[in-house]
């Protein structure tokens, strides 16, 4: 088993979990694991700390880290490019403000499944897009709401979030092939954010989009969610031939401000040793998510949850609690901080987002003490 530090231990983290709240707060917000970080993520940043190794970043082409991730992905998902085709940045959010500048215009709209990843919202609104939201029933796409919305609004692009946060499921193979043939139609760019496609379950295998619209589809994805290294700056965008055009005119500056630490991280998460690594974090994490499922019978039986088919994100169902926002309530009474259901979304109401990367014996004091709370409130 992956070891979880002690909370005495994690509380002396200055990232943002673990120091946004006070000591009497357990956090299962943000999406960061309390487990260890992978041995040869340690070892590189070891290594860079012995060589006083922080200066800028090389020049991409010569990181490596292209090559690692077409190589990583072949390996996973069978999905096979030119490391050409690659692009480094410091973030997925950083990307999607790219792609939006490089494919639509002030005041564009673009296409987005709802309740969604509350800063993917926020990207399309401060680029002074407009954002379409379909709405999601219990975690499945309506293709017909998203060809009706696409026709009524004049959508440019379509923004995937797969799989998708809050739900965690990964769009079917159907749905895929339904959303290539309405890009197809219309003519549209779509961007992909796959950076939970490495935690997927078994039973739930991940197929990139660009393997169902190659022409059509910029990917986005990082290292950052599956190996625990978000604060290390370091992404991928892959571009196919076809859409490389208006990205290359954006300024050079654009794609520069990744770390000379993250490619390190990167290059020891996409190898051999950090595969058995995440293989391992997926079994602990595999074991959490159904004991979830447990735990909730148990102590809360009034909150619905539908196991993830990738993440470690549970999106709870509080809506028969009556709570706008759960959230707001189980910070309060049970002194535990989940992410707000309402900051997703209009459809995020009654709703409130888990992280259960921890401990199984922290993720049990979590929902004992909201299940605690809610039955003093009734």
């Amino acid at each position: 088993m992956i070891r979880t530090p002690p909370i005495g231990e994690m509380r002396q983290r200055i990232g943002r979990k673990w120091s946004d709240y006070p000591d009497d707060v357990i956090p299962a917000w943000v999406a960061d694991m309390d487990f260890d970080v992978a041995p040869g993520i340690s070892a590189t940043i070891g290594e860079a700390i012995m060589l006083g190794d922080f200066g800028y970043g090389p020049v991409a082409a010569r990181t490596g880290v292209p090559e690692a991730f077409a190589a990583w992905a072949a390996r996973r998902w069978n999905w096979r490019f030119d490391p050409e085709d690659v692009k480094l940045m410091p973030e997925i959010i950083s990307g999607v403000d790219n792609v939006l500048d490089a494919f639509t215009r002030s005041g564009d709209a673009i296409l987005l499944h709802t309740p969604l990843y509350p800063s993917l919202t926020k990207a399309v609104r401060l680029a002074g897009r407009r954002p379409i939201e379909v709405e999601m029933a219990d975690g499945e796409i309506d293709v017909a709401k998203m060809a009706e919305a696409a026709a009524r609004e004049g959508v440019r692009m379509i923004l995937l979030c797969h799989p998708h946060n809050p739900w965690g499921r990964r769009f079917r193979p159907d749905h895929l092939e339904a959303i290539a043939a309405l890009a197809e139609r219309r003519d549209l760019v779509i961007l992909s954010d796959e950076v939970h496609a490495d935690l997927s379950y078994e039973g739930h295998p991940h197929i990139p989009m660009a393997m169902i619209a190659p022409e059509r589809t910029v990917t986005l994805n990082a290292p950052s969610k599956a190996f625990n290294m978000a604060g290390l700056r370091l992404a991928v965008c892959v571009i196919p031939p076809a859409l490389r055009a208006p990205l290359a005119a954006l300024s050079p500056n654009r794609w520069t401000a990744f770390s000379a630490l993250g490619i390190r991280a990167a290059l020891a998460a996409w190898s051999v040793e950090g595969e058995e690594w995440l293989n391992a974090c997926m079994a602990q994490l595999a074991a959490n998510r159904s004991r979830l499922v447990e735990l909730l019978a148990e102590h809360c039986p009034e909150i619905r949850y539908h196991e993830p088919d990738a993440g470690y994100l549970a999106w709870l169902d509080c809506r028969a609690l009556g709570f706008e926002d759960p959230a707001e309530f189980f910070l309060k009474e049970a002194r535990v901080a989940l992410s707000s259901g309402p900051s997703f979304g209009a459809s995020g109401a009654g709703f409130a987002r888990l992280n259960f990367a921890t401990s199984p014996e922290i993720l049990a004091t979590i929902i004992e003490k909201i299940g605690k709370a809610v039955t003093a409130s009734s």
